[in-house]
């Protein structure tokens, strides 16, 4: 039971890792550019927005992730490659958590401060 719940997350992970590849990452833009440029057709522009959707992929994802894993649940090389697309997901929120700005300082003021300054202004 543990072992199929572990399987479940780690496909979770991937097909998030596949969807955050196809719509955000870098190495896919030169795909994403080529279907974009073939927008006249019709599939090319179903492509084109479909590449351009977090949501839309994410579905079609899923959908290859759950034929991949009716297929191939019992092997080595699909707990490998869930793993591995898993531990790519895990790295690249990490790097772009630790990448992000530091967060603005918020000043806290002091209101007994504030209502002693005012007194000693009024006198």
């Amino acid at each position: 039971m543990a072992t199929q719940i572990i399987l479940a997350l780690l496909t979770l992970g991937a097909i998030a890792r596949v969807t955050r590849f196809v719509v955000d990452d870098i190495l896919f833009q030169p795909v994403r550019t080529a279907v974009g440029q073939r927008g006249s057709r019709r599939l090319f522009t179903w492509l084109a927005d479909l590449m351009a959707c977090s949501w839309c992929t994410s579905i079609w994802a899923s959908a290859a992730a759950a034929v991949a894993h009716w297929l191939w649940h019992d092997t080595a090389a699909y707990l490998y490659v869930v793993a591995a697309l898993t531990a790519s997901h895990v790295v690249s929120l990490a790097a772009s958590w630790l990448d992000s700005p530091t967060p603005p300082r918020h000043i806290v003021l002091n209101p007994l401060a504030i209502d002693m300054a005012v007194r000693d202004q009024r006198r």
